[in-house]
C-alpha cells in the first residue's frame, strides 16, 4: 500500500510540474494565427502537355451573425488582393491580383514550375501567399502531372 501511495504522490507532482511549465508565460514555438481570408483553390491534375491552371478565390468571413441561424456566416470576396505564388518556399512563380469577385487564376507551364520534362506522377507544391488586414497568410496546393497510358 505504501508503494502505491508513493507512486500516487509522484504522479501528482509530475502533473503539477507539467501543468505549470505549459501555462506560465510560455510562448508557442510557432505562434498560430488565424488566416484573415478563406482560400479556395481549384485544379490539381494536368497532363504533361497542357498548362497548369489553378483557379483561386479569396473570401473574408463576416462572423457578425454567427449566432443567428437564419443568417449565419457571410463570405465576402476580397478584391484587389495581391497574391504571390511560390515553389520551394522561396522561388517566386507568379504574382496575381484578385478581381472584384475575389478570384485570380494561375496559368503557368510545367517548365515555369521547374519541370523541364514533366512525367506522370511528378508533383509540385505551390504556395499562395499574401497579406490582408496586416496579417500574412499562406495556402499550400499540390499539382500533379497525370500519368499517360
Amino acid at each position: 500500500m505504501k508503494s502505491f501511495n508513493i507512486y500516487l504522490v509522484l504522479a501528482a507532482f509530475a502533473t503539477i510540474a507539467f501543468t505549470q511549465s505549459c501555462v506560465e508565460g510560455e510562448d508557442l514555438v510557432t505562434p498560430n494565427v488565424a488566416s484573415p481570408v478563406l482560400v479556395l483553390l481549384e485544379g490539381s491534375s494536368f497532363d504533361s502537355l497542357s498548362l497548369v491552371t489553378v483557379g483561386s478565390r479569396f473570401l473574408e468571413l463576416d462572423k457578425t451573425n454567427i449566432l443567428d441561424h437564419t443568417k449565419g456566416i457571410d463570405s465576402i470576396p476580397v478584391p484587389n488582393l495581391n497574391i504571390t505564388v511560390f515553389i520551394n518556399n522561396t522561388t517566386e512563380v507568379a504574382k496575381l491580383v484578385t478581381d472584384a469577385g475575389g478570384s485570380a487564376e494561375l496559368v503557368v507551364s510545367w517548365a515555369d514550375l521547374g519541370l523541364a520534362e514533366a512525367t506522370g506522377g511528378n508533383q509540385i507544391r505551390l504556395e499562395f501567399a499574401g497579406t490582408h488586414k496586416n496579417t500574412a497568410f499562406r495556402k499550400y496546393h499540390t499539382v500533379i502531372v497525370e500519368k499517360v497510358d
